[in-house]
């Protein structure tokens, strides 16, 4: 069994690897030639500047998300995800739809079999449908009343509220209130940072408002974990 899981899991990173570079690649071949074949060279000033409000905005999670997600997307899922993106809105439910549906322990080998299914489902469907909306989708779009295309707006809180259900379900009534609790406060903290921080901190602040979200969450979780830990040592 060991020997099946070692070559499954030399298998994933040797694919992962080689479709992730090739992504690279395929990404950073238009700039590159812009700049060094047809001599569109950017202002170095503009670069930085760019990444500094890139990095302000998403820096944070570039190493927090692959942290916090892994355990439940598992070395292929982790692939698949990062290589095919919408892994908040999309990725993490349908493999937490699984999970749930079949009464899975995520970071369980089962569990991960399960993630890889369902990813795969996801980016097929995902893919479909991205094409019928590319080819399609300015018709129907404009075929649209008003009001539905305004209910667009709350898709995103509607499946991060699907989410917090799903995984509340398995959390304890305390730890539900504690979550709810924290993610208001930090929510609230972050509107109103403009009126007791200064004025470049409180920009900061709210172009990274997910990150910001993001490290009282995996904190929470932590601390969570540690106290979970010790009542089971305890128990044992």
């Amino acid at each position: 069994m060991k020997d099946h899981t070692h070559s499954f899991n030399q298998q994933i990173h040797f694919w992962g690897r080689l479709t992730i570079a090739v992504a690279v690649v395929m990404t950073m071949s238009i700039p590159l030639y812009l700049t060094f074949v047809l001599g569109f060279i950017p202002d170095a000033g503009n670069l930085v500047t760019g990444l500094i409000s890139i990095a302000g905005f998403v820096g944070m999670v570039w190493f927090i998300e692959p942290v916090s997600y892994f355990p439940i997307l598992g070395p292929a899922g982790t692939y698949m995800s990062f290589l095919t993106g919408n892994i908040g809105n999309m990725r993490l439910p349908v493999i937490g739809a699984v999970q749930n549906a079949l009464d899975l322990e995520a970071g369980t080998k089962k569990a991960e079999v399960a993630g890889i299914f369902a990813l795969i489902s996801s980016v097929v469907v995902n893919l479909l449908i991205l094409g019928v909306v590319v080819v399609a989708g300015q018709v129907v779009l404009s075929a649209m009343p008003e009001s539905l295309l305004n209910s667009f707006s709350y898709a995103l809180p509607g499946i991060l509220g699907a989410m917090l259900v799903m995984f509340a379900k398995k959390m304890s009534l305390k730890h539900t209130l504690m979550v709810t609790v924290l993610g208001g406060i930090v929510a609230l903290l972050i509107k109103l940072s403009p009126s007791f921080l200064p004025k470049t901190v409180a920009q900061l602040v709210a172009v990274g408002d997910v990150a910001v979200a993001a490290v009282f969450a995996i904190a929470l979780a932590l601390i969570l974990a540690n106290k979970d830990g010790k009542a089971g040592g305890a128990d044992a």
